[in-house]
């Protein structure tokens, strides 16, 4: 039976009343929903008030009624009643708001997944968009933002993103020259690193560990992650076949996590924020021909003849490899490492190029904008609203709170203490630029691993125009 620390949820579902609203007119009618708390276990032990930063004050200001929808593809129809005391206190806290500042706000279902880019374009160029703000999917933001469908967050001084809770990566990915699309109001998800199974590496002669102590060192390395591939690919009955793998991925997430370990991506930002290829860059080209080598000296578990394309996940759920570049949520509880999983796993950020002083990943998440079709006075009622909306409970508002809902992910804390606190520094992790593009890579570059029929710089080399062209489409 494997052991997890279940600690209580810390993200509040509030019961609010609001409206859609046309730009110029925020006061029109709707059937209330709730914004769900993000999904977490049952808490096994009520959440306890805590003394955190003291709220930056903010200046009286009356909304006039306003009432506000935050846009997304998710909200029940049936609001939910608080479940602990933390969600008791949200709740309170936000209709104080409502009340100080005379304005109502929900999060609610505007559209299904698939529809919330044609819902969110169509809605702000008739001049009456379906919310006030809308929560997008980051593969959904190119093409409305290239449109210029997005307030610029960078003229509203209702927004101050040096504070704690907004999202670097998300600033960062939404910024372009001087301006900024989009925003987020909590951590980023974090993604790409290393799972590995403790069970394997015991049997190798390993400490179970050891990932978690390379890292904290500063020691994890490509090439100490190399030398950890020779020991754990193994022949376990001497008949000169490999039974178990150092490693086995997607190809395509193996080159992208490595990419990212560099600090790299295979698109970049100029000093005006567009997009340039960066496919050719030392950096990434390194990271690529890595991967590769790993897989020619055999670290990497081939695809089985006939197989589907993820036969890596049984793979590494059967015990046929130690290693797995992947994400995060792979071992959250209920999904393909979870519970379901009986060895115990860690999570590490990727190796770090030799000489490289610092650990990178990317992260992910879904961004939150304001239409532009708002006059400066209605955008910037609507992002005081969001600020206030978004500040934490008082007494809940310990900085070290959102980590509550990953210590359920992880055998021991060491993953959220260690690992997590990397994703979330703000420093080591960026959104993939790439998510800012409408086309798919995969074909031209990720699918051609391992690159038997042409070496990765050869196969860059070949697609450079067609991807110098449609970045320059992407930045008109």
């Amino acid at each position: 039976m494997r052991i997890k620390k279940y600690a209580a949820a810390f993200l509040a579902a509030t019961t609010v009343l609001g409206s859609l609203a046309a730009c110029g007119d925020s006061q029109t009618g709707a059937d209330p929903t709730q914004a769900p708390a993000t999904e977490a276990p049952k808490p096994t032990e009520e959440a306890k008030p805590t003394e955190g930063p003291k709220a930056t004050p903010i200046p009286d200001r009356d909304l006039g009624g306003m009432e506000i929808i935050i846009g997304d593809h998710w909200s029940p129809e049936t609001p939910a009643e608080p479940t602990n005391a933390q969600e008791e206190a949200t709740a309170k806290y936000r209709e104080e708001i409502f009340a100080k500042y005379n304005f109502r706000m929900q999060s609610k279902t505007v559209a299904g997944w698939g529809e919330m880019t044609d819902t969110c374009v169509n809605s702000i160029t008739a001049g009456e968009p379906a919310a006030q703000l809308f929560e997008l999917d980051y593969r959904f933001v190119a093409k409305p933002m290239a449109n210029g469908l997005f307030y610029d967050l960078a003229t509203l001084d209702e927004l101050d993103f040096s504070e704690d809770k907004w999202s670097v990566a998300v600033k960062n990915l939404m910024t372009k020259g001087n301006s900024i699309y989009g925003m987020r109001a909590q951590k980023a998800e974090p993604r790409g690193g290393v799972v590995w199974n403790k069970r394997l590496f015991e049997e190798a002669g390993l400490d179970p560990d050891l990932p978690y102590d390379l890292q904290a060192s500063g020691e994890w390395t490509w090439s100490k992650f190399e030398e950890l591939c020779a020991k754990l690919t193994r022949d376990t009955n001497a008949d000169g076949v490999t039974d178990i793998y150092a490693t086995v991925s997607q190809g395509a997430a193996t080159m992208t996590i490595l990419v990212a370990s560099s600090g790299a991506d295979y698109f970049a930002k100029d000093a005006n924020g567009n997009l340039v290829n960066n496919m050719g860059s030392k950096e990434v080209l390194d990271a690529i021909n890595f991967a590769v080598d790993l897989y020619n000296k055999g670290y990497e578990m081939p695809q089985p003849a006939d197989s589907q394309w993820d036969y890596f996940i049984p793979a590494f759920q059967e015990g046929k490899a130690a290693m797995q570049f992947n994400e995060e949520y792979v071992l959250q509880p209920t999904n393909i490492y979870g519970d379901d999983m009986e060895d115990v796993c860690g999570f590490v950020m990727p190796p770090k190029p030799d000489g490289a002083a610092s650990y990178h990943s990317y992260v992910c998440d879904n961004i939150t904008i304001i239409p532009s079709c708002y006059d400066a006075e209605t955008a910037g009622n609507i992002a005081f609203a969001y600020n206030v909306y978004t500040m934490a409970t008082p007494g809940y508002d310990d900085p070290d709170a959102w980590k509550e809902m990953y210590y359920n992910h992880f055998e021991e804390e060491r993953g959220v203490d260690e690992t997590i606190v990397m994703f979330n520094d703000g420093v080591s992790t960026h959104f993939l630029a790439q998510t800012l593009v409408p086309q798919d890579l995969g074909p031209d570059l990720l699918w051609q691993y391992p690159f038997a029929n042409v070496t990765p710089a050869d196969q860059v080399a070949a697609i450079k125009d067609s991807w110098d062209a449609i970045l320059a489409e992407v930045n008109q």
